[in-house]
């Protein structure tokens, strides 16, 4: 009976089903509503299996479901042995009634409350995870594969050879990948380190780690090591001190070791990962001149063009060769004239080059750039005009558009849930390109810090986007710059504590503020201008800062529409109820800021509100009662909160809400009551809640609804009919992947 498959049952069931309708009138219309049953759970059964399988369930679990539809197979066989006696015709009917009965409550009530135990066993799993590495469990990481991987077959056999390869003596070994830009190197060894083989070999100790162009060696190995070591030695004196921990940690470790060093520019940096111990291996992934991305960028610029475009192009490129020792200099003249296609003022170069804004190496929100572009473009605050471009973008290869989950939502805008990646090669482009013009007279001023000091600049520029990058070395000693036509301002640093620029105060037209903070913890920000010189800000993002250090200015931005705070360390910052604060606040994005534990009752008094989105927030419990305030809320997003267990009484006064996604909350075990007041609901997302096991009768005088959701939340709603459902499926270990390796990056 263990051996038996479930999916193979249920697909009997319904060959049964449907061969006894063929034969028997007397029962068809019964045995439809049967089969139509066994059509809605057979995607749940399937999913069981698979779960079970990953889950190592019991098979007397198994067991019960087969013999539950081993159970309804007989009774629809039985079905073509009754013809002509009325009575028991009668009898069977309702046998075959109370059997589809007994299956929706078998599905509603057994098979859910197994999922639940199933997913608290898996939150159980998370939390042991997130524990043993708050008290230090050693473990390395390395990236996910964005999608299936093409090709590299060969290459990776190859590879995999000479990285399990024993070494013969005590010492270091080290292998090395060298190609041109653009070739797939990363892509390769990220293969690699997902590899069974490899991950047999070396276990959970397999360590990436970028280095780039101007690599920063004691971020490097402070990234590196487990959260333990870094703790005992938050700033290390020196890179020479830096090195010495690495090495610590390796001769404690006592495991065969993997490190990948990735985006290497000068080999020599090797030199200082190198330690004398066996069973230490090194691969390092090497940039040679010669750049096929360079092919692919091209290509992508002349797709679909005439073959008048291909000719001039071509003439362009043939123009002004150089040498190949200046091969790198060359290869950027050439790509900058392939840009040319464009007209220089057009919008998609324009946000082109807004890209190198951001750091190398760094995935940038598509939230981000649409706040900035609607500001700068003139974008929809909807999000289509900004994603639109980062897909023209993506097709001429001068980004790369993350995967995008097809259970992503759009709540809020279209921009959630989306990221682009910029190779380091068309970053360098952009920022090349930028500075063609002189410093007082440029657009866009992209600066980048690596070291103490700011580089001297003109007294006034009059750049309309600015973006700073420093890193941990940087004095913080700015110069007395004048930026009065800054409207955008990008700041990116590494930092515990962080004096901002002076020279804010002179952004007198500033209208978006982007504050990244790349370190391991928490920034408080110092010298935040006083809102007098914010008169204009309407946008403003701030990652993995302390809100506390700057609260008191934040609630007196009168002008602010928009507030993000993202890995935020909240606090009490918005516990008073004190009114009339951010009269003008439109929407609100809150993501992963894990002492979020209630809905701020300040909050709640922002009347104007239209648009919140509170999103992987692991510790939030409750929303304040005084939720229901929010009278003009239209669009509400709690995803994946998996802590919220009920919505306040109060959020009956939401008259105005059309869009909720409530998707992956676990322990949510109910919706409002009153629901039905919601006259303006039009969708609700409601994916992996599977802490719900009824709906409030008052949805019925919601009209028309769509519902979003999977298969097991489906059967909730067999009993409104006039409810339109979607059915979304998604992978769930992809999920459960995404939480373990955001666990891993949360410091």
């Amino acid at each position: 009976m263990a051996d038996a498959v479930v999916g193979d049952a249920v697909s009997k069931l319904s060959d049964v089903i449907i061969h006894v309708m063929k034969k028997s009138l007397q029962f068809r219309s019964t045995l439809a509503q049967l089969q139509e049953t066994i059509t809605k759970i057979k995607p749940i059964f399937t999913e069981i299996e698979k779960l079970n399988k990953v889950l190592d369930r019991p098979a007397q679990e198994t067991e019960m479901f087969i013999d539950q539809l081993k159970g309804a197979e007989d009774l629809v066989r039985k079905c073509e042995h009754i013809k002509w006696n009325l009575w028991k015709r009668y009898r069977h009917s309702l046998k075959l009634d109370d059997l589809n009965a007994s299956l929706l409550r078998f599905f509603q009530i057994d098979v859910q409350l197994q999922q639940i135990r199933d997913v608290k066993e898996v939150l159980v799993v998370v939390k042991d995870v997130q524990k043993r590495m708050e008290k230090g469990g050693s473990g390395g990481w390395f990236p996910l594969l964005k999608s299936d991987v093409i090709g590299f077959d060969d290459q990776l056999r190859d590879l995999k050879a000479m990285v399990i390869k024993d070494s013969m003596v005590d010492d270091c070994s080290v292998v090395v990948v060298l190609a041109e830009g653009g070739c797939g190197k990363t892509t390769l060894v990220t293969k690699l380190c997902h590899d069974t083989q490899i991950q047999g070999k070396f276990g959970r100790n397999i360590y990436f780690a970028t280095i780039s162009e101007t690599p920063n060696l004691k971020v490097v190995i402070k990234n590196l090591l487990p959260k333990n070591q870094s703790d005992h030695q938050l700033d290390f004196t020196s890179n020479e001190d830096a090195v010495h921990r690495w090495g610590s940690f390796l001769r404690e470790n006592k495991s065969e070791i993997l490190l990948v060093l990735d985006d290497v520019w000068d080999e020599s940096v090797v030199r200082d990962f190198r330690f004398k111990l066996r069973g230490y291996k090194i691969l390092m992934v090497i940039c040679c001149k010669g750049h096929p991305l360079a092919l692919s960028v091209i290509g992508g610029l002349l797709k679909r063009a005439h073959v008048d475009q291909w000719r001039i192009m071509l003439n362009k490129l043939s123009e002004g060769q150089q040498s190949v020792i200046d091969f790198d200099k060359d290869m950027r003249l050439r790509l900058a004239r392939s840009l040319d296609m464009f007209e220089e003022d057009s919008e998609i170069k324009q946000c082109y080059l807004d890209l190198g804004s951001f750091p190398e190496d760094q995935e940038i929100a598509a939230t981000t750039l649409m706040d900035i572009w609607v500001n700068l473009y003139n974008h929809d605050e909807k999000g289509s005009d900004t994603l639109s471009k980062l897909f023209e973008l993506s097709s001429k290869n001068l980004a790369t558009m993350l995967p995008i989950r097809k259970d992503s939502s759009g709540i809020v805008n279209f921009c959630e849930d989306k990221a682009v990646v910029q190779h380091d090669m068309m970053r360098a482009l952009a920022i090349y390109l930028t500075s063609q013009d002189p410093e007082e007279h440029r657009k866009r001023l992209i600066i980048n810090v690596n070291g103490q000091d700011f580089p001297q600049l003109p007294h006034t520029v009059n750049a309309r986007l600015m973006s700073i990058s420093t890193d941990e070395n940087f004095s913080m000693i700015w110069n007395g710059l004048q930026a009065p036509k800054v409207e955008a301002f990008v700041l990116n640093f590494i930092s515990d504590i962080y004096a901002l620029p002076p020279f804010m105060k002179n952004m007198e037209r500033l209208k978006v503020l982007i504050i990244t903070n790349n370190g391991y913890y928490f920034s408080q920000l110092q010298n935040f201008p006083t809102p007098q010189y914010l008169s204009r800000l309407a946008r403003i993002r701030l990652e993995h800062v302390s809100i506390a250090s700057i609260s008191t200015s934040l609630l007196e931005l009168v002008n602010l529409r928009k507030l993000s705070l993202i890995m935020c360390k909240i606090g009490n910052s918005f516990n008073e109820c004190i009114p009339n604060k951010l009269p003008n606040l439109l929407e609100i994005e809150i993501d992963s800021c894990d002492d979020l534990v209630t809905f701020p009752p300040m909050l709640c008094n922002l009347v104007r509100l239209k648009k919140l989105s509170i999103t992987n927030c692991l510790e939030l419990v409750s929303l304040s009662e005084g939720f229901g305030n929010l009278t003009n809320l239209e669009g509400l997003r709690l995803t994946s909160c998996s802590y919220l267990t009920d919505l306040p009484v109060s959020m009956r006064n939401l008259h105005k809400l059309s869009i909720i996604d409530i998707s992956h909350c676990l322990h949510l075990c109910a919706l409002p009551t009153q629901i039905g007041e919601w006259v303006s609901l039009r969708t609700i997302h409601m994916r992996g809640c599977t802490g719900l096991h009824e709906l409030p009768s008052s949805i019925k005088d919601l009209c028309p609804l769509k519902v979003v959701c999977d298969e097991e939340i489906k059967l909730l709603w067999s009993h409104f009919p006039d409810v339109k459902v979607e059915v979304v499926e998604e992978d769930r270990w992809s999920t459960f992947s995404k939480i373990i390796s955001r666990g891993m990056h949360v410091h």
